[in-house]
Protein backbone atom coordinates (compact mmCIF):
# COMPACT_ATOMS: atom_id res chain seq x y z
CA UNK A 1 0.00 0.00 0.00
CA UNK A 2 2.71 2.34 0.68
CA UNK A 3 3.99 1.97 -2.77
CA UNK A 4 1.36 2.36 -4.21
CA UNK A 5 0.94 5.44 -2.62
CA UNK A 6 4.52 6.21 -3.19
CA UNK A 7 4.46 5.28 -7.06
CA UNK A 8 0.60 7.82 -6.75
CA UNK A 9 2.27 10.69 -5.44
CA UNK A 10 5.62 10.54 -8.19
CA UNK A 11 3.02 10.51 -10.84
CA UNK A 12 1.14 13.31 -9.34
CA UNK A 13 4.74 15.67 -9.29
CA UNK A 14 5.91 14.23 -12.96
CA UNK A 15 2.26 15.87 -14.13
CA UNK A 16 2.63 18.97 -12.51
CA UNK A 17 6.11 19.36 -13.74
CA UNK A 18 5.49 18.09 -17.12
CA UNK A 19 2.15 20.34 -17.77
CA UNK A 20 4.43 23.63 -16.57
CA UNK A 21 6.81 22.82 -19.02
CA UNK A 22 3.90 22.35 -21.58
CA UNK A 23 2.48 25.47 -20.95
CA UNK A 24 5.91 27.65 -21.43
CA UNK A 25 7.07 28.96 -24.14
CA UNK A 26 10.57 28.41 -24.79
CA UNK A 27 13.09 30.99 -26.56
CA UNK A 28 16.29 30.70 -27.96
CA UNK A 29 18.61 33.14 -29.18
CA UNK A 30 22.09 34.43 -29.42
CA UNK A 31 24.71 36.85 -30.50
CA UNK A 32 28.37 36.73 -31.88
CA UNK A 33 31.20 39.64 -31.84
CA UNK A 34 34.15 39.37 -34.14
CA UNK A 35 36.84 41.88 -33.36
CA UNK A 36 39.93 42.73 -34.60
CA UNK A 37 42.54 45.34 -32.35
CA UNK A 38 45.61 47.40 -32.98
CA UNK A 39 47.14 48.25 -29.56
CA UNK A 40 50.22 51.11 -30.05
CA UNK A 41 52.09 50.46 -26.64
CA UNK A 42 54.43 52.58 -24.58
CA UNK A 43 57.34 50.84 -26.69
CA UNK A 44 57.69 49.33 -29.97
CA UNK A 45 57.80 46.21 -28.29
CA UNK A 46 54.92 46.45 -26.51
CA UNK A 47 52.65 47.40 -30.23
CA UNK A 48 50.58 44.11 -30.84
CA UNK A 49 47.47 43.43 -33.34
CA UNK A 50 44.78 40.65 -32.93
CA UNK A 51 42.14 39.16 -33.36
CA UNK A 52 38.96 38.61 -30.62
CA UNK A 53 35.23 37.48 -30.27
CA UNK A 54 32.83 36.96 -27.94
CA UNK A 55 29.85 34.36 -28.65
CA UNK A 56 26.83 33.81 -26.62
CA UNK A 57 23.65 31.91 -26.85
CA UNK A 58 20.53 32.87 -24.89
CA UNK A 59 18.09 30.33 -23.20
CA UNK A 60 14.31 31.40 -21.72
CA UNK A 61 11.10 30.58 -21.45
CA UNK A 62 7.91 32.55 -19.96
CA UNK A 63 4.22 31.29 -18.81
CA UNK A 64 1.55 32.51 -16.77
CA UNK A 65 1.08 30.56 -13.61
CA UNK A 66 -1.94 29.27 -12.21
CA UNK A 67 -2.36 31.96 -9.56
CA UNK A 68 -2.27 34.66 -12.82
CA UNK A 69 1.59 35.96 -12.03
CA UNK A 70 3.96 36.47 -15.21
CA UNK A 71 6.73 34.29 -14.91
CA UNK A 72 10.01 33.39 -16.75
CA UNK A 73 13.52 32.15 -16.44
CA UNK A 74 16.48 31.99 -18.59
CA UNK A 75 20.54 31.22 -18.83
CA UNK A 76 23.19 31.89 -21.25
CA UNK A 77 26.16 30.24 -21.96
CA UNK A 78 28.93 32.67 -23.01
CA UNK A 79 32.21 31.88 -25.01
CA UNK A 80 34.94 34.18 -25.64
CA UNK A 81 38.61 34.19 -26.95
CA UNK A 82 40.81 31.27 -25.82
CA UNK A 83 38.39 30.06 -22.83
CA UNK A 84 38.28 26.25 -22.42
CA UNK A 85 35.01 26.12 -21.67
CA UNK A 86 31.97 28.18 -21.88
CA UNK A 87 30.67 30.37 -18.57
CA UNK A 88 27.57 29.27 -17.88
CA UNK A 89 26.95 31.63 -14.91
CA UNK A 90 25.72 34.35 -17.51
CA UNK A 91 22.50 35.58 -17.07
CA UNK A 92 20.59 33.23 -15.19
CA UNK A 93 17.42 34.21 -13.79
CA UNK A 94 13.92 33.38 -12.59
CA UNK A 95 11.33 36.19 -12.59
CA UNK A 96 7.91 37.08 -11.70
CA UNK A 97 5.59 39.48 -12.22
CA UNK A 98 2.62 41.05 -11.81
CA UNK A 99 1.63 44.33 -13.81
CA UNK A 100 4.80 46.57 -13.41
CA UNK A 101 6.25 45.09 -10.49
CA UNK A 102 8.44 42.39 -10.79
CA UNK A 103 10.58 40.39 -8.60
CA UNK A 104 13.92 38.28 -9.64
CA UNK A 105 16.01 36.42 -8.35
CA UNK A 106 19.27 35.97 -10.49
CA UNK A 107 22.99 35.82 -11.20
CA UNK A 108 24.24 38.76 -14.36
CA UNK A 109 21.03 39.80 -14.83
CA UNK A 110 19.90 42.40 -12.43
CA UNK A 111 20.03 46.40 -13.49
CA UNK A 112 23.03 47.69 -12.74
CA UNK A 113 25.39 50.70 -12.23
CA UNK A 114 27.06 49.75 -15.82
CA UNK A 115 24.45 51.84 -17.35
CA UNK A 116 25.03 55.24 -18.43
CA UNK A 117 23.17 58.04 -20.15
CA UNK A 118 26.08 59.17 -22.01
CA UNK A 119 25.23 58.52 -26.04
CA UNK A 120 27.50 55.95 -27.57
CA UNK A 121 27.88 54.90 -31.07
CA UNK A 122 29.51 51.43 -30.42
CA UNK A 123 30.71 49.81 -27.09
CA UNK A 124 31.90 51.22 -24.05
CA UNK A 125 35.14 52.88 -23.19
CA UNK A 126 36.60 49.84 -20.95
CA UNK A 127 35.70 47.64 -23.76
CA UNK A 128 37.66 49.37 -26.39
CA UNK A 129 40.21 50.01 -23.61
CA UNK A 130 40.98 45.93 -23.73
CA UNK A 131 44.85 44.89 -24.22
CA UNK A 132 45.75 48.64 -23.08
CA UNK A 133 47.64 48.53 -19.95
CA UNK A 134 50.62 50.17 -17.75
CA UNK A 135 53.48 47.82 -19.81
CA UNK A 136 51.45 48.29 -23.45
CA UNK A 137 51.87 44.13 -23.67
CA UNK A 138 48.27 43.95 -24.98
CA UNK A 139 48.47 40.36 -24.03
CA UNK A 140 46.00 39.95 -21.07
CA UNK A 141 42.52 41.64 -20.52
CA UNK A 142 42.08 45.06 -19.06
CA UNK A 143 41.67 45.34 -15.72
CA UNK A 144 40.64 48.45 -13.08
CA UNK A 145 44.43 48.02 -12.44
CA UNK A 146 45.43 49.79 -15.15
CA UNK A 147 42.55 51.94 -15.65
CA UNK A 148 41.48 54.72 -13.58
CA UNK A 149 38.04 55.18 -15.45
CA UNK A 150 35.42 52.30 -14.12
CA UNK A 151 32.35 51.93 -16.28
CA UNK A 152 30.75 49.78 -13.82
CA UNK A 153 31.63 51.78 -10.38
CA UNK A 154 30.74 50.11 -7.40
CA UNK A 155 32.38 46.63 -8.28
CA UNK A 156 28.96 45.65 -10.22
CA UNK A 157 27.88 42.96 -7.71
CA UNK A 158 25.09 41.80 -9.90
CA UNK A 159 26.90 40.17 -12.43
CA UNK A 160 29.39 38.05 -9.89
CA UNK A 161 26.84 37.10 -7.07
CA UNK A 162 23.33 35.74 -6.85
CA UNK A 163 21.06 38.77 -6.43
CA UNK A 164 17.52 40.09 -5.40
CA UNK A 165 15.84 42.56 -8.03
CA UNK A 166 12.40 44.82 -7.21
CA UNK A 167 11.82 46.63 -10.22
CA UNK A 168 9.04 48.86 -10.44
CA UNK A 169 8.03 50.38 -14.06
CA UNK A 170 6.37 53.50 -14.42
CA UNK A 171 5.09 56.44 -16.77
CA UNK A 172 8.66 57.74 -17.81
CA UNK A 173 10.79 55.17 -16.38
CA UNK A 174 11.60 52.58 -14.48
CA UNK A 175 12.99 51.99 -10.58
CA UNK A 176 15.54 49.40 -9.33
CA UNK A 177 16.02 48.17 -5.76
CA UNK A 178 18.49 45.65 -5.89
CA UNK A 179 19.92 43.64 -2.95
CA UNK A 180 23.14 41.26 -3.07
CA UNK A 181 22.95 39.03 0.29
CA UNK A 182 26.50 37.91 0.17
CA UNK A 183 28.92 39.61 -2.28
CA UNK A 184 31.16 37.42 -4.26
CA UNK A 185 28.63 34.48 -4.22
CA UNK A 186 28.23 32.62 -7.57
CA UNK A 187 26.75 29.83 -6.31
CA UNK A 188 27.78 26.26 -4.93
CA UNK A 189 26.82 22.88 -6.40
CA UNK A 190 22.79 21.93 -6.39
CA UNK A 191 21.93 22.42 -2.71
CA UNK A 192 25.54 23.75 -1.38
CA UNK A 193 25.41 27.04 1.22
CA UNK A 194 27.35 29.35 -1.74
CA UNK A 195 30.91 29.65 -2.63
CA UNK A 196 33.49 32.17 -2.25
CA UNK A 197 34.46 34.34 0.93
CA UNK A 198 32.06 36.47 2.32
CA UNK A 199 32.73 40.06 1.67
CA UNK A 200 29.21 41.96 2.85
CA UNK A 201 26.34 42.66 1.13
CA UNK A 202 25.21 45.09 -1.54
CA UNK A 203 22.76 47.48 -1.83
CA UNK A 204 21.75 49.40 -4.99
CA UNK A 205 19.00 51.60 -6.16
CA UNK A 206 18.67 52.71 -9.89
CA UNK A 207 16.21 55.20 -11.55
CA UNK A 208 16.53 55.84 -14.78
CA UNK A 209 14.00 57.44 -17.88
CA UNK A 210 12.87 60.13 -19.68
CA UNK A 211 10.26 61.11 -16.86
CA UNK A 212 7.96 62.03 -19.36
CA UNK A 213 9.71 63.93 -21.90
CA UNK A 214 10.40 62.86 -25.02
CA UNK A 215 14.24 62.87 -25.97
CA UNK A 216 15.26 62.78 -22.36
CA UNK A 217 17.27 60.52 -20.44
CA UNK A 218 17.95 60.86 -16.91
CA UNK A 219 19.71 58.72 -14.32
CA UNK A 220 20.56 58.40 -11.07
CA UNK A 221 22.18 55.20 -8.95
CA UNK A 222 23.40 54.97 -5.81
CA UNK A 223 25.34 51.75 -4.53
CA UNK A 224 26.53 50.81 -1.05
CA UNK A 225 28.57 47.83 -0.28
CA UNK A 226 28.82 46.88 3.33
CA UNK A 227 32.07 45.71 5.15
CA UNK A 228 32.04 42.26 6.41
CA UNK A 229 33.75 43.34 9.40
CA UNK A 230 35.00 46.47 11.03
CA UNK A 231 38.89 45.88 9.93
CA UNK A 232 37.02 46.56 6.44
CA UNK A 233 35.75 49.96 5.11
CA UNK A 234 32.88 50.56 3.28
CA UNK A 235 32.27 51.40 -0.23
CA UNK A 236 29.76 54.04 -1.67
CA UNK A 237 28.92 55.32 -5.16
CA UNK A 238 26.75 58.34 -5.96
CA UNK A 239 25.71 58.06 -9.74
CA UNK A 240 24.09 60.76 -11.85
CA UNK A 241 23.23 61.20 -15.73
CA UNK A 242 21.36 63.38 -17.91
CA UNK A 243 21.25 63.71 -21.63
CA UNK A 244 18.90 64.07 -24.61
CA UNK A 245 18.29 63.68 -28.21
CA UNK A 246 17.80 66.64 -30.67
CA UNK A 247 16.80 64.12 -33.60
CA UNK A 248 20.32 63.52 -35.47
CA UNK A 249 22.09 64.58 -32.92
CA UNK A 250 22.66 63.00 -28.60
CA UNK A 251 24.46 64.63 -26.17
CA UNK A 252 24.94 63.52 -22.67
CA UNK A 253 27.39 63.39 -19.73
CA UNK A 254 27.37 60.58 -16.59
CA UNK A 255 28.91 61.32 -13.47
CA UNK A 256 29.91 59.23 -10.73
CA UNK A 257 31.41 59.65 -7.39
CA UNK A 258 33.11 56.81 -6.35
CA UNK A 259 34.24 55.82 -2.21
CA UNK A 260 36.63 53.37 -2.39
CA UNK A 261 36.98 50.25 0.28
CA UNK A 262 40.67 51.75 0.51
CA UNK A 263 39.34 54.70 2.09
CA UNK A 264 40.14 56.93 -0.92
CA UNK A 265 37.19 58.78 -3.13
CA UNK A 266 37.50 59.12 -6.90
CA UNK A 267 35.48 61.18 -9.26
CA UNK A 268 34.60 60.63 -12.87
CA UNK A 269 32.31 61.61 -16.07
CA UNK A 270 32.15 60.38 -19.39
CA UNK A 271 30.74 62.98 -21.82
CA UNK A 272 29.22 62.36 -25.16
CA UNK A 273 27.84 63.26 -28.58
CA UNK A 274 26.57 61.02 -31.54
CA UNK A 275 25.58 62.20 -34.72
CA UNK A 276 23.02 60.34 -37.05
CA UNK A 277 24.58 60.82 -40.42
CA UNK A 278 21.91 58.78 -42.19
CA UNK A 279 19.42 55.93 -40.84
CA UNK A 280 22.58 53.26 -41.27
CA UNK A 281 25.47 55.13 -40.31
CA UNK A 282 26.15 57.30 -37.08
CA UNK A 283 29.57 59.05 -35.31
CA UNK A 284 30.15 59.94 -31.83
CA UNK A 285 32.84 61.56 -29.72
CA UNK A 286 33.37 60.41 -26.15
CA UNK A 287 35.90 61.85 -23.53
CA UNK A 288 36.09 60.47 -19.97
CA UNK A 289 38.04 62.30 -17.21
CA UNK A 290 38.81 60.83 -13.88
CA UNK A 291 40.27 62.39 -10.72
CA UNK A 292 42.25 59.66 -9.08
CA UNK A 293 41.70 60.78 -5.56
CA UNK A 294 43.29 63.70 -6.11
CA UNK A 295 46.47 62.31 -7.04
CA UNK A 296 46.29 62.02 -11.02
CA UNK A 297 43.86 62.67 -13.87
CA UNK A 298 43.75 59.99 -16.24
CA UNK A 299 42.26 61.34 -19.42
CA UNK A 300 40.44 59.22 -22.21
CA UNK A 301 39.32 60.11 -25.71
CA UNK A 302 37.37 58.23 -28.28
CA UNK A 303 36.06 58.26 -31.73
CA UNK A 304 33.54 55.68 -32.65
CA UNK A 305 31.30 55.73 -36.35
CA UNK A 306 28.60 52.45 -36.65
CA UNK A 307 27.19 51.28 -39.40
CA UNK A 308 24.11 49.18 -39.93
CA UNK A 309 23.75 46.28 -42.21
CA UNK A 310 20.65 45.07 -41.76
CA UNK A 311 21.88 41.37 -40.10
CA UNK A 312 25.20 42.92 -39.38
CA UNK A 313 26.36 45.74 -37.68
CA UNK A 314 30.18 47.01 -38.43
CA UNK A 315 32.06 49.32 -35.45
CA UNK A 316 35.17 51.43 -35.74
CA UNK A 317 36.52 52.74 -33.29
CA UNK A 318 40.14 54.94 -31.60
CA UNK A 319 41.00 55.39 -28.47
CA UNK A 320 43.58 56.97 -26.93
CA UNK A 321 44.47 57.84 -22.76
CA UNK A 322 46.54 59.93 -21.20
CA UNK A 323 48.21 59.49 -17.27
CA UNK A 324 46.94 55.76 -17.71
CA UNK A 325 45.42 54.70 -13.81
CA UNK A 326 45.85 58.70 -13.26
CA UNK A 327 49.73 58.00 -13.41
CA UNK A 328 50.81 62.09 -14.51
CA UNK A 329 54.10 60.57 -15.50
CA UNK A 330 52.31 57.48 -17.89
CA UNK A 331 52.99 57.43 -21.27
CA UNK A 332 49.94 57.63 -23.78
CA UNK A 333 48.90 54.57 -25.86
CA UNK A 334 46.22 54.26 -28.60
CA UNK A 335 44.18 51.71 -29.91
CA UNK A 336 42.01 51.46 -33.03
CA UNK A 337 39.39 48.11 -33.86
CA UNK A 338 36.98 47.25 -35.53
CA UNK A 339 33.80 44.72 -34.52
CA UNK A 340 31.69 43.02 -36.32
CA UNK A 341 28.57 41.42 -34.69
CA UNK A 342 25.28 39.59 -35.81
CA UNK A 343 22.21 38.34 -34.03
CA UNK A 344 20.17 35.47 -34.28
Amino acid sequence: MKNSKLLLTSALVGTVAMGAVANAETKISGSATYTYGFVNGTTLAGNTQGAGKEVQLDISNSSTLENGLGFSAGFSMEHDGGQASADFSEGNFMKFSSGNTSVMWNIDKAANLSRSATPRVSTSINTMMVGIGTSGSGVSGQSSATMAYDYAPGGQQQQSSWNLELAQQFDGGAAYLVYTPRVGDSGGVNDAAGNGSATGTATDFILQGNMGVDGLTVLAALSKTDAVSSATVDSEVQQLGLAYNFGKIAVGVTQATIDQSDSTEDTQREYGITYAVSDNLSVGLLHANTDNNGTGNEKINALQVGYNLGAVSVEAYAIAVENLNGVDSAAGQEKVGIRLGTKF
